[in-house]
């Protein structure tokens, strides 16, 4: 019988267990999004319909969709999985989905503040987004959450030998990498003829849109390395290197893509968002590139 006249395929997609895990990781994404309405102090439902918040559905689209990335990494198999079997063993495994979720919950959680604290330190997050409506600032926050889910949904993913050595494993990275996320924001200030921050507390959606995706592109790049190595002294020398592809990126995109016109004026100046989406799309396709080169 020809292969693409068979049947087996649907049958195939018959299978309970995963829509089990569907339904687990929907509830999930309803308790996460409930805990991120009580440490958010704002009514996050009232800003997202009655008011219309662009800002603060920035920053809960990057929540959900890291906090997605996380539980993504938690369904995948790593490379020692064991094959789940029998009733209890779903029950086991489904409470394990669960207690990996709330763990990212609460690693997205003390993400958001490492961001209003030290990542965009010279103002309030709070304010900027619900008072001021400030695209800039959730813009940010809403990337910051996916690269930080990025990097929990890779650490998840591995092969750990337990849950004291995958519970460890996932803290040391997450603090690793957002150590990475600060200095990264600093050496971004450093390179840019802007002020960084006074431009986004100014309402520049433009400079919060090409530093949050950069922000995606630098843990794309670390994320990388933790998949191929799972070294953390390896990941402390690898996170200079990544950081110096990240800027040559933006000098390539400010002389060569852009000419005749400044990449800091186009967005301190202009406010322009199409040149921060082509300096945040650049480097996040130098990651992904860089990733292949160096890890494939």
């Amino acid at each position: 019988m020809l292969s693409f006249l068979s049947l087996k395929p649907i049958a195939e997609l018959c299978q309970p267990v995963a829509a089990t895990y569907l339904l687990a990781i929907l509830i999930i994404m309803v308790i996460g999004k409930k805990i991120h309405n009580l440490c958010i102090k704002y009514d996050l439902d009232h800003e997202l319909t009655t008011t219309d918040n662009k800002a603060v559905a920035l920053s809960t689209t990057g929540y959900l969709f890291g906090l997605g990335l996380i539980l993504w990494g938690v369904v995948t198999p790593g490379e020692n999985a064991v094959p789940v079997t029998g009733f209890w063993g779903l029950i086991g495994d489904l409470l394990a989905t669960f207690f990996w979720g709330l763990i990212g919950i609460a690693l997205l959680q003390i993400a958001n503040y490492l961001n209003d604290n030290f990542l965009l330190p010279n103002f309030c997050n709070h304010k900027e987004i619900i008072e001021d409506r400030n695209i800039g600032t959730g813009a940010v926050e809403g990337c910051t959450f996916i690269a930080s889910g990025i990097i929990i949904k890779t650490v998840l993913s591995g092969s750990g030998a337990s849950f004291i050595v995958d519970i460890i494993g996932t803290v040391f990275y997450f603090a690793l990498a957002q150590i990475a996320f600060i200095i990264f924001g600093r050496l971004y200030q450093y390179v840019s003829t802007f002020d960084l921050h006074h431009e986004i507390e100014q309402d520049n959606a433009a400079a919060g849109v090409a530093f949050g995706l950069s922000m995606i592109a630098v843990s794309l790049l670390l994320a990388d390395y933790i998949e191929a190595y799972n070294s953390i002294f390896g990941l402390i020398f690898w996170i200079p290197i990544s950081f110096f592809f990240l800027i040559t990126g933006r000098y390539i995109a400010d002389k060569m893509l852009l000419p005749g016109a400044l990449l800091d004026d186009e967005i301190s100046k202009d406010h322009n968002w199409g040149a921060a989406l082509i300096e945040g799309g650049l480097a996040i396709i130098i990651a992904l590139v860089v990733g292949s080169l160096f890890f494939s």
